[in-house]
């Protein structure tokens, strides 16, 4: 991830220190502030994904904006990545309104299940 992601186009946590990309098992979250990084980014983890062998599955990948105008896409494979306004991410409700509240009910209704949070 170092080599796909050397220059900074993340979100800014101090002057100094940015998140370029969140990573936990096969699961990657690209944070930017613009949709141009966006697709940069998206476009390097598909050339050094390639080099390996590897590919982005475009129909489980989804693309979340915040506080943007809707407009260009992102592309994989010279496919349109689809828009959402949620997902789920580690088991967490990512939600464009922010907070926990939907998060919480979906594990209140899991625990109900006794299926865990």
């Amino acid at each position: 991830m170092k080599t796909a992601f050397a220059t900074r186009r993340g979100i800014y946590q101090s002057f100094m220190a940015s998140f370029e990309d969140l990573d936990f098992a096969d699961n990657l979250a690209l944070p930017s502030h613009r949709i141009q990084d966006m697709s940069d980014k998206t476009r390097t983890l598909e050339e050094q994904g390639a080099k390996v062998g590897l590919k982005i599955n475009a129909t489980k990948t989804k693309l979340m904006r915040i506080g943007t105008k809707r407009g260009d896409g992102v592309l994989i494979a010279g496919d349109r990545i689809d828009e959402v306004d949620e997902f789920m991410y580690l088991g967490s409700i990512v939600s464009k309104k922010g907070g926990t509240d939907q998060d919480i009910q979906a594990c209140i209704g899991r625990q109900s299940r006794h299926l865990g949070c």
